[in-house]
């Protein structure tokens, strides 16, 4: 048996342990108060001794640390808050386009046979007033596609030959540098339609180019003599002059470098757009390769190829040649597998000027129900709808069927309106 060794005169005596750990500073409630919530008590170590939370150098520091790195984070989310607020903000432009110009700009001050022509932007178009209120002014421009087109197709003019006021809100008259913006947002554009069309994209064209003397044209395949009978509204008027019409971006593109026939498009990137002449259903293979040839020319680009198709007088008004037309390049765009948004133009109303006299009412009457009828159909088939009945009612036409440069301005602005807005 070992003996219990003794303690030496030496060592320190120990001190008696407790028989029981020291009493808790917060003790836990006894089971009769479980259910009840108790205030939490200061840290607490073993036994339950308070303990004391000590204050050092190094933690202070990384607590200013801490609030310097959150106060930076912060100031720098304020510099940069436009980034991310602007775009979705309610005052900025639906069409993404900055407010950069004045209520008396002329938006055609700079382009080619400005005075020599006789047209300003200030005779075909009135840009809304809203008495130095800026989000006011802001706010009358349509917010979206659906009132843009319905504000266009629905407008009128106070008087013969005035500009043309859309009704409930304002489409915009772009600069050329805003177009080209808009332009940028595509790989290419087609037109698909008959002769009124062809007038459209005949101004698309000199809008592009800048030039209101011969920017439809191919001047460079044309005589001195021709290029100086076949200026401005002539190029419009006249038959010798239309054979010269510019009908695809390539055309212009292949001229550009050569200084005598220097008419170039005025934006820096280039985009394929062509004229697809129409006038039934089904369409000459030639026009489908065309359409093909163009979309290939884009096959690695995948943005939006936006179309826009019309026929009218080409068909004697007949509904079930358009509606054909219709599902024959919807079709077409569909085997294609590329987003492509088609724009359904209607008709122009019948002008003062008629071979055989007068217009009559059953004339005007038959193309508003052909307004109607064939919008519908387009809607029917998730086409958008563009109306140029009420554009063109109280305008002049020099042959009771075209309406000359200045309309197709105004109506190749509102096509342009309509692709912003994409």
């Amino acid at each position: 048996m070992m003996s219990r060794r003794r303690p030496s005169h030496s060592e320190p005596a120990l001190p008696a342990s407790p028989a029981n750990p020291p009493a808790v500073a917060y003790p836990f409630s006894n089971t009769q108060n479980t259910h009840q919530m108790h205030r939490r008590g200061p840290i607490e170590g073993p036994y339950g001794q308070r303990l004391t939370r000590r204050v050092t150098w190094r933690s202070s520091t990384y607590k200013l640390v801490a609030y310097l790195y959150v106060l930076g984070v912060l100031y720098i989310v304020w510099l940069i808050r436009d980034v991310f607020f602007l775009p979705f903000s309610s005052s900025s432009p639906p069409d993404g386009i900055a407010f950069t110009h004045s209520l008396t700009d002329d938006y055609l001050a700079q382009f080619v046979g400005r005075e020599e022509c006789g047209i300003s932007s200030n005779h075909l178009y009135n840009p809304p007033t809203a008495n130095g209120d800026e989000r006011e002014l802001k706010d009358a421009y349509c917010q979206n596609r659906a009132s843009l087109l319905d504000a266009m197709s629905n407008g009128g003019r106070h008087g013969f030959d005035a500009p043309y006021i859309p009704q409930g809100c304002h489409y915009r008259w772009y600069s050329t540098s805003e177009i080209c913006e808009i332009l940028g947002r595509f790989s290419g554009l087609i037109f698909i339609g008959d002769a009124s069309l062809g007038n459209i994209y005949a101004a698309f064209n000199i809008l592009l180019r800048e030039n209101l003397a011969f920017g439809s044209l191919k001047q460079w395949e044309m005589s001195k003599d021709q290029i100086e009978t076949c200026r401005c509204e002539n190029q419009y008027t006249s038959n010798r002059c239309s054979v010269f019409r510019v009908s695809s971006s390539d055309d212009v593109y292949a001229h550009d470098g050569k200084s005598a026939t220097r008419s170039p498009y005025a934006c820096s990137a280039r985009l394929s757009h062509t004229l697809l002449t129409v006038t039934g259903s089904p369409a000459p293979g030639s026009a489908h390769q065309i359409f093909r040839n163009l979309i290939s020319k884009s096959a690695e680009n995948k943005k939006p190829i936006p179309v826009i198709h019309s026929l009218s007088l080409s068909t004697s008004l007949s509904q079930p040649i358009t509606t054909a037309s219709m599902d024959e390049w919807l079709t077409a765009a569909k085997a294609s597998g590329r987003k492509m948004p088609f724009l359904w133009v209607g008709p122009t109303a019948a002008g003062l000027q008629k071979p055989s006299g007068l217009v009559t009412s059953q004339e005007n009457n038959a193309l508003w129900h052909y307004t109607l009828d064939t919008s519908k159909a387009a809607q029917s088939r998730n086409m958008e709808a563009l109306g140029m009945y009420n554009a063109t009612l109280q305008a002049t036409s020099f042959d009771g069927s075209n309406y000359g440069e200045k309309v197709s301005l105004m109506q190749a602005m509102m096509i342009i309106n309509w692709l912003a807005h994409l």
